[in-house]
């Protein structure tokens, strides 16, 4: 199987636990069944409305979901019954450094035979402590090559408290001045560990000149011309998404993975009893259909 995954991909991601169990439950570790079963309600309702977005979208087939075993087996079941393409996240959840969820993480891919397999890292170069994560992720990466599944790498880069002295404590100037060139830095680091994932998802910049510099740098000058890129919400607003939308080379970049933006707001006042089931999914659907239209633009 050749490297990348040329194709628009447009992922509604609602493979979130412990965030997820957050903002409807609490700060729990381990929910007993009722609560599991309103987790797993909820993320119905998130898959409804994905579903009633493909009939209003000009290609159905560029979209995907990213949905987690734990909660969302029964999603996994049917999303694969109806052919659409389905992200698998093999990580633990609320982990500050990548582990897999299961150590026979093989045994469950085989089991469900997503599309695509996706591991979250949190990776800052200037973090010593790094060397772990990328044994495990040079392991999952050869893995998904022998057996041909595509890899793809979501990656954060947490601020270290030097690197946020240096802007003031401001996450925003951290997001302009700082993050580009860590990014850049990141992803040699990996090239040079061996780490070759077909999809990059990659949190937005702030100006197309950064875009362009790691867009540069994860196909190399076109040597890895089929790998794909696609751009993460991070949770932020309508507003602040579709300004990094305007700002990003999308004829160079293959889409985006956005969750919370799309489905927290609908869902919390659902959970509240402000609106119904059937609001909520409209609701979903049509924040999904949007941004696709507003990518697409």
């Amino acid at each position: 199987m050749s490297l990348g995954y040329p194709k628009n991909l447009y992922i509604l991601p609602f493979d979130h636990r412990s965030s997820f169990i957050k903002a409807f439950i609490g700060d729990i570790k381990n929910l007993d069944n009722k609560q599991k079963k309103l987790v797993s309600s909820y993320k119905k309702i998130i898959f409804e409305g994905f579903l009633m977005a493909l009939g209003y979208v000009k290609n159905p087939i560029d979209c995907a979901v990213m949905v987690d075993e734990d909660y969302g087996l029964e999603i996994i079941n049917l999303a694969k019954k109806k052919n659409i393409t389905l992200c698998l996240p093999v990580e633990k959840s609320g982990q500050k450094n990548f582990d897999f969820q299961y150590s026979n993480y093989d045994r469950h891919i085989e089991d469900i035979e997503p599309d695509i397999v996706k591991a979250l890292l949190r990776y800052n170069p200037a973090d010593k402590s790094n060397q772990m994560q990328l044994k495990k992720l040079k392991q999952l990466d050869n893995w998904c090559k022998k057996n041909d599944y595509k890899f793809m790498l979501e990656s954060l880069i947490p601020a270290t408290l030097g690197q946020l002295k240096r802007v003031n404590n401001n996450q925003e100037k951290y997001d302009l001045k700082i993050r580009p060139d860590l990014t850049v830095r990141m992803v040699n680091e990996l090239h040079i560990a061996g780490i070759e994932p077909d999809i990059w998802k990659i949190e937005a910049f702030e100006t197309a000149t950064d875009w362009h510099e790691v867009v540069e740098t994860i196909r190399d000058g076109g040597k890895r011309a089929e790998v794909a890129i696609i751009m993460l919400g991070r949770g932020e607003s309508f507003a602040k998404v579709k300004t990094w939308i305007n700002e990003a080379p999308r004829h160079l970049l293959n889409g985006f993975a956005v969750g919370r933006t799309i489905f927290l707001r609908p869902l919390r006042d659902f959970h509240q009893r402000i609106i119904s089931s059937k609001q909520t999914v409209t609701e979903i659907a049509k924040n999904y259909i949007e941004l696709i239209r507003y990518w697409e633009k």
